[in-house]
């Protein structure tokens, strides 16, 4: 590498040992002029000339092409047919490319620098983002944000160094880029949140959260949006912006998740055996952790029946929502096998003694005659 860099080098300096050669002349010319006797003087005319370095517009303006593209200067049929009209065009071109090739080998090496910082940085980004196990298309945007803001930077630069005016072209870029934003606020907000998702972590993919009312895991979070697989195997995507705004459980940020199963009995029932008859259920089961150990614990007091909940820990969050159906079913298995009655909702209807009732009883008893 330090060899390509030093032939540049050699060859910039050969092209500027060219274009002093081309300004003798000038300068035996300078010579035969009063000499300046301030050195005040030079140095200021020296500042000027560096202020007013000519464009590639103007280098390339001052040519024979370039003033007879403006409408400057005319070519007649003499002209044409004179070999030294081309003889002399041809040359004032020349020059004028080799007055502005050191321009471009400094703005070449301006761009190759840029290059070689956008590697490092984006080398090292990636390379933490990696070792997070950030997705894919976050690493992707990330490292496309950081070429085009380090390389637009540089090709800033570089265009300065060859007399290429860009102001312009900046302001034009920034008015777009305020009305693409206002006509755009709804993207720009679910970017803004998903680069806030990135830095704070509240779930990653893999991850089982809900989220209002959907359950599931996080398959993948890109900058606009995240995508959350059910257990209807539908691929739920939310907006970035709208998974900000509302709550969002994480159920694989502790190792133990923990599962309550609902049932009832009646009240002439026992609690200590119906208690015993639904722990039974749990014995040998490794899927449930023994520490904490699982409880049935009284929720309320029901309209007919003492609701009970059985209460464990699971190692695996994945099956928080499965584990549930399979222990409905295991807890009235075994309070059926324990003669422990499971009561439902009744309603007794009482009538009172009137004498509409006896006229409604007596049509009856007619009709049944």
């Amino acid at each position: 590498m330090y060899k390509l860099l030093l032939a540049v080098v050699l060859s910039f300096g050969v092209l500027q040992s060219v274009a002093s050669a081309q300004a003798l002349p000038l300068i035996a010319a300078a010579a035969t002029q009063p000499a300046e006797t301030s050195t005040d003087k030079i140095v200021a005319d020296q500042s000027t000339a560096d202020k007013n370095a000519p464009t590639a517009a103007e280098i390339f303006g001052n040519t024979r092409f370039g003033r007879l593209f403006q409408g400057k200067d005319r070519v007649t049929l003499d002209d044409v047919k004179n070999p030294g009209f081309w003889v002399d065009t041809i040359k004032d071109l020349i020059l004028a490319v080799i007055t502005f090739i050191p321009r471009l080998v400094v703005a070449i090496l301006f761009l190759v620098f840029f290059w070689m910082i956008y590697r490092a940085i984006r080398r090292l980004v990636l390379g933490s983002m990696n070792k997070a196990h950030v997705d894919e298309s976050i690493r992707d945007m990330l490292a496309a944000l950081i070429k085009w803001s380090i390389m637009g930077f540089g090709l800033v630069v570089a265009c300065n160094q060859i007399g290429v005016q860009i102001a312009a072209l900046l302001t034009a870029a920034g008015v777009i880029g305020l009305a693409v934003g206002f006509a755009a606020q709804e993207t720009l907000a679910n970017f803004i949140a998903g680069i806030v998702i990135f830095w704070d972590k509240p779930f990653r993919p893999g991850d089982w959260v809900e989220i209002e009312d959907t359950y599931g895991q996080v398959k993948r979070v890109t900058f606009r949006s995240t995508r959350i697989l059910d257990f209807n195997g539908q691929m739920i995507i939310y907006p970035n912006s709208y998974v900000l705004s509302h709550k969002v459980s994480n159920h694989t940020t502790h190792p133990l998740t923990r599962v309550s199963i609902p049932i009832g009995v009646a009240y002439k029932e026992s609690i200590d055996a119906s208690r015993a008859a639904l722990l039974g259920t749990i014995h040998g089961d490794e899927r449930i952790a023994k520490d904490p150990p699982p409880q049935v614990a009284v929720a309320e007091c029901g309209d007919s029946s003492v609701n009970l909940l059985l209460r464990f820990w699971l190692l695996d969050e994945s099956l928080e929502k499965v584990i549930v159906f399979e222990y409905l079913e295991k807890a009235k298995k075994a309070l059926d096998a324990a003669n422990i009655q499971i009561p439902f909702p009744h309603m007794q209807l009482f009538v009172e003694d009137s004498p509409a009732i006896h006229s409604l009883a007596g049509n009856g008893m007619r009709k049944a005659g």
